[in-house]
């Protein structure tokens, strides 16, 4: 007997959440509903690496995202980062998260600075192929090819 369910669609938003804000809160239920999604999940950093200062303690972030999202049916928060003694990068967590869900279509998500300096990231050309990706707006910031930084710095 085949499973004849359509895949779920899951999107991944990582990030600092240095702290969780209502601002994470609206995004997450923006996309669930502009992109249909089964499930959206945080997934706090246990330190960002392009991040220089040190942020609050991992698991304090994490428990305030899972306070923040307690009563959100199709929101839950990631510990894979979180409980990693390294450092890991998007690309390696990603990669996790996709053979984790191999039938589930999934979507990687990120704020527009984030997207400005996506060229920096590592293996950020493997990133970009892995999933789709959702870029949000945020204030100060624009969308576009033009505003994406090349590895090199320049625009």
């Amino acid at each position: 007997m085949t499973d004849e369910r359509r895949p779920l669609r899951i999107a991944f938003f990582g990030g600092s959440f240095d702290p969780p804000h209502l601002g994470h809160l609206a995004i997450a239920g923006a996309l669930i509903r502009q992109f249909e999604l089964d499930e959206f999940v945080f997934v706090p950093a246990f330190h960002a690496p392009h991040k220089r200062s040190a942020p609050t303690s991992a698991f304090d972030r994490y428990a305030m995202l899972c306070l923040a999202t307690q009563n959100e049916s199709r929101i839950s928060v990631s510990r894979i980062e979180v409980e990693m003694p390294e450092k890991p990068y998007s690309v390696e967590t990603l990669g996790r998260l996709t053979e984790m869900l191999p039938r589930e279509e999934v979507f990687f998500v990120m704020g527009a600075d984030s997207w400005r300096d996506i060229c920096t990231w590592r293996d950020w050309e493997r990133l970009l192929g892995m999933t789709d990706h959702i870029v949000v707006t945020r204030p100060g910031y624009e969308i576009g090819s033009e505003h994406v930084s090349d590895a090199s710095g320049s625009e």
